[in-house]
C-alpha cells in the first residue's frame, strides 16, 4: 500500500502564511502607494516628465539666465522643474510636451511683466502656450528660426493663487507622428533668459508703453496688443517681441 501524506499543522499553517503573502505582493502591484508625480508619469503616462527637487528660489525682478557662464543676472538652476533639459550654450530644451519653471518670491500684490527670450526648432510657425499656476496668459507665436522676446502681463489674481510660488507652464505641439519607439516628435522650446518684475517697477522700455496712474475703464495696450489684466484675458494672444534680448 503506497505511503499517505498527511500534512502536519505548522504546514498547512505556512501554506497559508505564504498565500497571504502573495496576496498582498499583488494587492501592491496592482495599488502601489506612490506620489501623484510618481503615478502619472510612471503609471498612467499622463505626465511626459518627472518633476526635479528644487528649491524655486527667485529673487524677484533679477535676470533669470539659463546659459551657464553668461554672467547676466541670475544663473542657479534652481527653478527647472519638468520638461527642460540641463542648461547649455544655448539655454534649456524643453521634451515632451510641456516645459514647466517653478518659482517661489514674496508676492508683491499686483501685476507682473513676464520677459523672457526664447526660440524653437522649426522654419514653420509655431504656437506655444504659456500658462501661470494652472491659469493661460497668453500664446506665443513663431515664425520659425528667430530668436524672440515675449512679454506678458501676469495678473495680480493669477500671482496671488500661487501663495508664493509660481509655475510657468509653456505647452509645446507635437510636430510629427510617433516614431518607432512610439514616442511622439514634439516641437523644442529653448529659453534662453526669464525676468519677472512687478508692473510698478519696470522700466519704460521693458512696457512698450507707460502705465496708467489709475486701471482705465477699458482694456489697456502693451504695445499696441492688448494686456492680460481684464477678465477677457483667456481670448488674448500676444506676438513676441523682435528688439533684443531680454535685459
Amino acid at each position: 500500500m503506497p505511503p499517505v501524506y498527511r500534512p502536519k499543522l505548522w504546514h498547512l499553517a505556512a501554506i497559508v502564511l505564504i498565500a497571504i503573502f502573495d496576496l498582498g505582493v499583488l494587492y501592491i502591484v496592482l495599488s502601489p502607494r506612490v506620489s501623484e508625480d510618481y503615478r502619472a508619469y510612471y503609471i498612467t503616462r499622463t505626465a511626459s516628465c518627472f518633476p526635479r527637487l528644487i528649491s524655486g528660489f527667485y529673487p524677484l525682478g533679477e535676470p533669470l539666465s539659463f546659459v551657464p557662464g553668461s554672467h547676466n543676472g541670475y544663473d542657479l538652476d534652481t527653478t527647472r522643474w519638468c520638461g527642460f533639459k540641463p542648461t547649455s550654450s544655448t539655454g534649456i530644451r524643453s521634451f515632451g510636451d510641456y516645459g514647466v519653471l517653478k518659482l517661489k518670491f514674496p508676492d508683491p500684490g499686483e501685476d507682473l511683466l513676464l520677459t523672457f527670450t526664447g526660440w524653437v526648432n522649426s522654419d514653420k510657425p509655431r504656437q506655444v502656450e504659456v500658462l501661470v499656476n494652472g491659469d493661460r496668459v497668453g500664446t506665443l507665436n513663431f515664425t520659425g528660426y528667430p530668436r524672440v522676446n515675449g512679454k506678458i502681463i501676469v495678473p495680480a489674481t493669477v500671482v496671488a493663487a500661487g501663495k508664493g510660488e509660481m509655475e510657468i507652464r509653456f505647452n509645446v505641439p507635437r510636430t510629427g507622428p510617433p516614431g518607432t519607439n512610439g514616442e511622439p516628435v514634439n516641437l523644442e522650446l529653448r529659453m534662453e533668459s526669464l525676468r519677472l518684475v512687478p508692473l510698478s517697477e519696470a522700466p519704460p522700455g521693458m512696457l512698450g508703453a507707460k502705465k496708467a496712474e489709475s486701471p482705465p475703464s477699458s482694456p489697456t495696450f502693451l504695445n499696441g496688443l492688448p494686456t492680460l489684466s481684464d477678465p477677457a484675458h483667456e481670448h488674448r494672444r500676444l506676438q513676441p517681441q523682435r528688439d533684443g534680448r531680454v535685459r
